[in-house]
């Protein structure tokens, strides 16, 4: 039974609970971005629902036809990665939920353990360059930019009064059936007034997410030996920090959930990306759950001998982001 301080909230007569399943802060993709002397930028990306994985291995099998024999013989000449297609969704509105109740640690916000010299050198000579992480860790602010110059192209007066309803919500004090994202935090597993600062937040993040996908396939422009991340999944056993390159992506924009009228951030946001594995290591022999030979390749046999063939080594040290 899980403890009752993970617990949304409880009806009226404080029997039935419904939990935090905490979905976001167990299936996510991790990006890792390389600079020198190893020196590594982690990031990331929370799948906020269940996800859609396809995976497919392919045997290298040369075949020999004898003369006079009803049947071929095989030759085992390796085997092509892993490949793997993921399709999951991001909504603003489940995001805004899962803020109001369960809840998002700092690593989904912001990047760890940056330890590149050169970008902490112009971080600290060049205020410009410096990441703009707010006090709560938000990256950047697109939505503030954006509401900014839509108040300089209609006026403020005009974008005060279209949303006002907005950034004046209360859940004591809103009317049902007046805004989308009013209506959201009418239910009683919110406690306390929703701010259109909450909604920024969100659709920061969303932008910040949406920009870790973009990068997976880019390189390093300012220095090319630096080439893309290596994404990894993360999702139950199957998945246990698997590294993987990105192959392409596809983000699709579904019209039909409305978007943020302010920023013209959609609600709802789907993804599809191809993935294949990338096993490369120490090339050393494979011991799951090391940092560096859990990235080594393995076969059969660590299957035989103890049922894992995973990285297994996610452990990263958050305090030292």
């Amino acid at each position: 039974m899980p403890n009752t301080q993970d617990a949304i909230y409880k009806d009226s007569n404080n029997q039935t609970q419904v939990y935090a399943r905490r979905l976001h802060e167990r299936s996510f993709l991790m990006f890792e971005y390389y600079g020198s002397d190893s020196q590594v930028t982690r990031a990331h990306m929370p799948f906020l629902q269940n996800i859609n994985i396809t995976e497919v291995g392919k045997a290298n099998l040369a075949s020999y036809n004898l003369l006079g024999r009803a049947g071929q013989l095989f030759s085992y000449g390796g085997a092509d990665s892993r490949k793997l297609s993921l399709e999951f969704e991001l909504n603003a509105l489940h995001l805004f939920h899962l803020q109001q109740t369960e809840g998002l640690t700092d690593r989904l916000m912001r990047t760890i353990k940056n330890t590149d010299k050169e970008q902490d050198r112009r971080s600290f000579f060049e205020p410009s360059n410096k990441f703009k992480y707010g006090s709560q860790g938000t990256p950047f602010d697109y939505s503030a930019n954006a509401v900014s110059e839509l108040k300089r192209f209609f006026g403020e007066q005009t974008i005060n009064e279209l949303s006002s309803k907005l950034k004046s919500v209360d859940r004591h004090r809103a009317e049902p059936g007046t805004d989308p994202k009013v209506d959201l935090f009418l239910d009683n597993t919110f406690e306390g007034p929703v701010t259109s600062g909450d909604v920024f937040k969100s659709l920061n993040l969303i932008m910040y997410w949406v920009n870790l996908v973009r990068s997976s396939t880019l390189n390093n422009s300012k220095n090319t030996v630096y080439g893309p991340p290596i994404v990894r999944l993360n999702h139950g056993p199957m998945y246990m920090n698997s590294p993987c390159l990105v192959e392409d992506y596809k983000i699709t924009i579904d019209k039909g959930s409305n978007y943020d009228v302010e920023t013209l951030i959609p609600y709802s946001l789907k993804f599809s990306m191809s993935l294949i594995e990338s096993r490369a290591g120490n090339f050393g022999d494979y011991q799951s759950g090391d940092l560096g030979n859990g990235d080594n390749l393995t076969g059969w046999e660590s299957i035989i001998d103890s049922n894992v063939l995973d990285s297994m080594n996610y452990f990263v040290d958050f305090d030292k982001g």
